[in-house]
């Protein structure tokens, strides 16, 4: 079995979960924002002490004690929730419709290489870049054992897009629909520039810029990358995801399951690409400094702000939206492609019946042969991959075509024969 290596964030880990209304009602913290605050924090039922009455200070039957939680706070909260974070995304849940988002949790994975101070400074950061003080929300970091038998640092973000103005609202008031001619009258605004086609994209960015900062601001080589390995370029498959139980099992065990075998291999073949990968994730960094317009001699304030500020710029530039005449007519375009690729189709499987008449290639003629390898070579045409041997092919068959239209055949001959008017119906005239 291939050796654990330890689990390093080579791209940016940021997940989205979207909570709307749920129909469970029960006292209050008890509600699922309530449970999800809890559990994020170490609270209630999920809070160490009352762990160890309920599990007997055991962790999933092991004799392990819960004490992944490192930190947590609430930032933001109106002046009614009184610093109680399950009581605002209760409240949440209440009042907002089953068709809409209450609020938002995140989970992001922090770098390892980071020492626990600098963890986090660079979670505070990228909150304080995301929401700054108009947005609620509550935040934990966690920092339990891996399955290699390290550490796994992240942070739960819980979070509402109601922007705080000033307006001090009362707490059935707050998350009412917002009155733009008469703020006061309605709720709190839901900043519309989270919502919009590049704003997940926007926060991996941030995400991922903010990380970069820290980990070149500590000395380490590692750098994060906000885009897919497809679209980096790389044809290699993302890391399998585990279930909690396939973690036990090792952890707690030493058993391996199927899905964490799968891992093991993953993680091996991996090193292979490693070098490739921190490389154009270093190369990326480079490019975005100069993006950002920061420098090693800048305070890490400064760089921070220019990261903030982009990150401004991202989320209020809402991407254009084409009009209805420009989308029909692509949409017109777009069903002649689809016409044209069908007939493309057609002729290929045409060709594909021709050629199962012959049992060996060079069976059939040049002119099938020279059809054939045309009709492959316009594949690009139709949105499909090249065919390079199709188009050397294509090419072969035109440069014997033009010899043969600039060179005289061989053995052929001039015949002219020349008659005088009143020969003409005689056999008789020169001819050479």
């Amino acid at each position: 079995m291939p050796p654990l290596s330890p689990l390093e964030p080579r791209r940016c880990a940021i997940a989205t979960t979207h909570f709307a209304r749920t129909a469970y009602q029960g006292r209050s913290g008890d509600g699922m924002a309530g449970q999800r605050v809890n559990y994020i924090t170490r609270q209630g039922i999920y809070s160490p002490a009352e762990a160890r009455v309920r599990h007997q200070g055991l962790q999933h039957g092991t004799d392990l004690e819960r004490e992944d939680l490192v930190y947590w706070r609430a930032r933001n909260l109106p002046q009614w929730a009184e610093e109680d974070p399950v009581r605002f995304f209760n409240t949440a849940e209440q009042h907002t419709s089953p068709h809409q988002i209450a609020y938002e949790e995140w989970k992001v994975s922090l770098p390892r290489e980071l020492s626990r101070r600098q963890q986090m400074d660079a979670a505070r950061a990228f909150l304080q870049a995301s929401f700054g003080d108009r947005h609620p929300y509550v935040w934990a970091l966690h920092d339990p054992v891996a399955a290699d038998g390290h550490r796994q640092p992240h942070a739960h973000i819980l979070w509402s897009a109601r922007t705080l103005d000033g307006l001090n609202r009362t707490e059935d008031q707050f998350f009412r629909r917002f009155n733009r001619a008469h703020p006061e009258r309605g709720g709190a605004e839901k900043a519309r520039e989270f919502s919009h086609f590049g704003a997940v994209k926007a926060s991996r960015v941030l995400y991922t810029d903010v990380m970069n900062l820290h980990m070149e601001m500590a000395g380490h080589e590692a750098r994060l990358h906000p885009d897919t390995l497809t679209d980096r370029g790389f044809d290699r498959d993302p890391e399998p995801r585990l279930r909690p139980s396939d973690s036990n099992a090792l952890k707690y065990r030493y058993a391996v399951t199927p899905a964490m075998q799968k891992v093991f291999a993953h993680r091996f073949a991996r090193t292979q690409s490693a070098p490739v990968e921190l490389a154009d994730a270093q190369a990326y960094w480079q490019r975005r400094t100069v993006e950002l317009g920061i420098t090693r001699d800048m305070p890490m304030d400064q760089q921070l702000a220019h990261i903030r500020q982009a990150r401004t710029q991202a989320i209020t530039r809402i991407p254009e939206r084409l009009p209805v005449h420009e989308l029909a007519r692509e949409a017109r375009t777009l069903t002649q492609s689809i016409s044209r690729l069908e007939l493309y189709s057609a002729q290929l499987r045409h060709e594909l019946g021709i050629e199962g008449h012959f049992r060996e290639d060079y069976q059939r003629p040049e002119s099938g042969k020279a059809r054939v390898e045309r009709l492959l070579a316009q594949g690009p045409d139709h949105g499909l991959p090249r065919d390079p041997q199709a188009e050397r092919a294509v090419a072969t068959f035109a440069r014997t075509l033009e010899q043969l239209s600039e060179e005289p055949q061989a053995g052929a001959a001039l015949n002219v024969r020349l008659f005088r008017e009143e020969e003409r119906g005689r056999d008789q005239g020169m001819s050479f």
